[in-house]
């Protein structure tokens, strides 16, 4: 099976004029993960040949507001193109609370969503391979994938 990595965002904590903020999404077969969601996230997979029909997972390594601002504007957007597909939200502790707050900006969602924290050595068992959390050194909670 294709293993696919789009390197959507791979600048630092702001933008440039050339680079988006933190944001990757990998490619197996039908599904679709995207690692991260900076502001822009969503114009850039508009711009590439992923788009946004077929994300169905969301991973956030930690809570900077350069690794989700993004988010806010992706889950009103897919509201707003009448998504039906579930989506679901993996992130670190805290990731309840963060989209309780976040839940003011993007208002009622349409579609299905779950949310999903994670800790440390979580694995995930997928058809034929594993997705493990991991702990990262970042100053505070903070996942690697």
């Amino acid at each position: 099976m294709d293993l696919d990595v789009v390197f959507v965002g791979t600048s630092g904590s702001m933008p440039t004029a050339q680079r988006a903020p933190t944001a990757t999404l990998v490619r197996r077969g039908g599904e679709r993960l995207l690692f991260d969601c900076a502001e822009g996230t969503q114009r850039q997979l508009l711009r590439s040949d992923v788009g946004l029909v077929e994300l169905r997972e969301i991973f956030l390594t930690h809570f900077h507001a350069d690794h989700f601002l993004g988010l806010p504007g992706m889950l009103k957007t897919f509201a707003l193109r009448g998504r039906e597909l579930p989506l679901t939200i993996y992130g670190p502790q805290g990731l309840a609370e963060l989209m309780s707050s976040l839940r003011r900006i993007f208002g009622r969602l349409t579609y299905p969503y779950e949310l999903v924290e994670l800790e440390p050595d979580d694995v995930l068992e997928r058809n034929g391979y594993r997705l493990s959390a991991f702990a990262t050194q970042h100053g505070h909670s903070a996942l690697g994938y």
